[in-house]
């Protein structure tokens, strides 16, 4: 494989890295927004470190997402130079190319969706929750909703996995591009193997030499 080819699939997956270590990150630090209620029907939030984790692991992994898109050539020409290989092998190119950019939207959506929870401030943003009472009865209890666990880390796994399937189809097509062109070099004239080299026959052991020297 080609260094270039080598360096963005290196880049592609240290970014991959860094965009699931901030979504890990930032579902530590969402448990501390909820502040507690300030009046009757307001909740109140304070701002996390999740606010800039969740939106910088969005940039990195769609960054990612198009630094190899980029480098493969497929904004236009994917489908051509899949074409050009076998029906089985481009359809599973396709496959992961397409796999690739829907987990990357995804897990772009669900790190801004969980940044958007962290910005802190008050709000009416909250439940209302019937509990029993010992001796019978119930009571109503207001509960100031949070962002529930594991979107940031769903997000960071579904960033990884698209990054990975990016990544295995990038090499495929660096692939098919370099036996193309092994193979493109064989067809105008270059012999894959050395020609064998012909020697003049030998006489017989006893024979005259030629020339009529004995």
């Amino acid at each position: 494989m080609q260094k270039r080819a080598l360096a963005v699939s290196v880049a592609a997956a240290l970014l991959g890295l860094a965009a699931a270590a901030l979504g890990f990150a930032a579902e530590h630090f969402k448990h501390k927004a909820l502040v507690g209620r300030s009046g009757a029907l307001r909740c109140e939030y304070r701002r996390t470190p999740a606010l800039g984790c969740g939106i910088l692991a969005a940039a990195l992994s769609l960054s990612a997402a198009v630094l190899v898109t980029a480098a493969s050539g497929c904004f236009s020409r994917c489908g051509a130079a899949a074409a050009e290989s076998g029906r089985r092998r481009a359809t599973g190119r396709n496959v992961l190319a397409t796999l690739a950019w829907l987990l990357v939207l995804a897990s772009t959506a669900m790190f801004l969706y969980g940044a958007s929870r962290n910005t802190g401030g008050t709000g009416n943003t909250f439940t209302t929750v019937r509990r029993r009472r010992p001796g019978g009865g119930s009571d109503i209890d207001i509960v100031c909703s949070e962002l529930r666990d594991g979107v940031f880390v769903s997000a960071a796994i579904d960033a990884a996995i698209g990054i990975a399937c990016a990544i295995a189809a990038y090499v495929d097509i660096v692939r098919h591009r370099d036996r193309r062109v092994t193979l493109g070099g064989v067809a105008m004239g270059q012999p894959a193997y050395p020609a064998p080299v012909a020697y003049p026959a030998q006489p017989p052991y006893g024979g005259k030499q030629p020339g009529g020297t004995a």
